[in-house]
Order: structure tokens, then C-alpha cells, then sequence
């Protein structure tokens, strides 16, 4: 085989095992969640104008009470929100999110983070589907490392904290170490 060959062969092998050096995008897998029957869910969307402490991104969830003034739920640490187009980033929260909502359309801004780096983050434009409630364990442990500490001046690190475990080989040890030194709620 002339080297020449062997070398524009090499370098076609490479590209062919470049898939391996990138992790397969991020889906959402898990269990069904579904909200209070009393609650009618109208439409969640990527919000901008929003803040919330508990996430670097905002969605705005909008839904109404259907059989009294009120309703409430609780949206668990977990809790993915599955983008409807193939470009924009799927969502999760991470901390327990307590909703209220009125008899008329009423909106509630959630903190989320991001789960897909290589995404485009959400516009108002874009739309959301509710669940599923994760089955990723790391992702569950994140949760559960973050449930009762105030991360509102550490989104940043929260956010790399999921990028890792879903676009990257997951949390390490000094990482891990990191979230359980922020400070409790």
C-alpha cells in the first residue's frame, strides 16, 4: 500500500470515529408526570424577560384552574421539559417548584437549566412539552445534591454541573465536592 494511501486512509478512519469523541445528544427518558387533574396546562414556552433564582433559564408555564378559583401542584426536582424542535435545548429544573394557578390563564416563570450544550437555548417562540420525570440516576443525584442549597449565585456552576452529565462522562469526585460546599438554603 503506497504511504500516501495509508495516510488518506488514517485520516478517513479518524473522521469516521470523530462520533466517538462526541457523546449522542441528550434525549429525555423517564416516567409519564402529569399535573393536578384540576390543573389545565395551556402552554409552556422559552422565556427571556424572565428570572427565577433557581435556574439560569426561564420557561414560562401557563395553565389554569378547571374546577375551583385555585389550584396547586408541586413540579419535582427532575421534572424535564422536552423541547419540540430538534434545535432547541431540552430543560429540567432541579429544585421542587410549587405552582398556583387561577381560574383564568395564569403564567408561572420556572427556573430550569439546560441539557443539550450543542442547542440553541430557548426563544419565546419555542414550545415545550411537560415530562417526562427523569430516569437519569446522575441527573437525579445533581437534584438531590442541589435540593436544600442556594444556588442563586452559583447557576453557572449548576448548569456545568448538568452539561457534564448529560453531554459530557458525568460528574467527578472534585465536582460532586464543589456542589456540597454551596451554601444551605
Amino acid at each position: 500500500m503506497r504511504p500516501g494511501f495509508r495516510l488518506i486512509l488514517l485520516v478517513f478512519l479518524f473522521l469516521l470515529a470523530c462520533d466517538f469523541f462526541v457523546p449522542p445528544d441528550f434525549e429525555p427518558s423517564g416516567s409519564p408526570f402529569n399535573l393536578n387533574p384540576g390543573i389545565t396546562l395551556i402552554s409552556i414556552t422559552g422565556d427571556r424577560r424572565h428570572f427565577s433564582p433557581n435556574g439560569l433559564y426561564s420557561l414560562n408555564l401557563t395553565a389554569r384552574a378547571t374546577h375551583s378559583a385555585y389550584a396547586y401542584d408541586t413540579l419535582p426536582a427532575g421534572l424535564l421539559f422536552t423541547s419540540t424542535k430538534n434545535s432547541t435545548q431540552h430543560m429540567i429544573i432541579l429544585k421542587d417548584h410549587p405552582i398556583t394557578v387561577g381560574a383564568s390563564n395564569t403564567s408561572v416563570t420556572l427556573g430550569v437549566f439546560c441539557c443539550n450544550r450543542r442547542r440553541l437555548i430557548p426563544a419565546e417562540s419555542d414550545t415545550f412539552l411537560l415530562g417526562p420525570y427523569t430516569d437519569n440516576s446522575e441527573l437525579r443525584q445533581l437534584a438531590e445534591l442541589v435540593r436544600h442549597k442556594r444556588i442563586s449565585e452559583n447557576l453557572g456552576m449548576v448548569q456545568r454541573a448538568v452539561w457534564m452529565i448529560t453531554d459530557s462522562t458525568g460528574l467527578n469526585q472534585a465536582y460532586i465536592d464543589s456542589l456540597n460546599a454551596l451554601p444551605e438554603e
